[in-house]
């Protein structure tokens, strides 16, 4: 689930990306779950609407982040 993340992310390497695609037939449940990940990622950017949030919400959120 790391990979299928990763990649639905953009974030993966070729090399995991290779290894995904060369593995994916042969798990059913790697298939399904990137598949079900793919489309909620699909769905959500297609869905949501994307607005400007104040600076300050930003920085708030930051500094929450930060203190964990």
């Amino acid at each position: 689930m790391k990979i299928i993340q990763l990649i639905l992310d953009g974030q993966a390497t070729d090399d995991q990306i290779t290894h995904f695609k060369s593995n994916v037939d042969k798990c059913l449940p790697c298939e399904k779950g990137y598949e079900l990940e793919k489309c909620i990622k699909e769905t959500m950017q297609l869905r949501l609407e994307k607005k400007c949030v104040p600076t300050s919400l930003l920085d708030c959120i930051k500094r929450k982040i930060q203190e964990l």
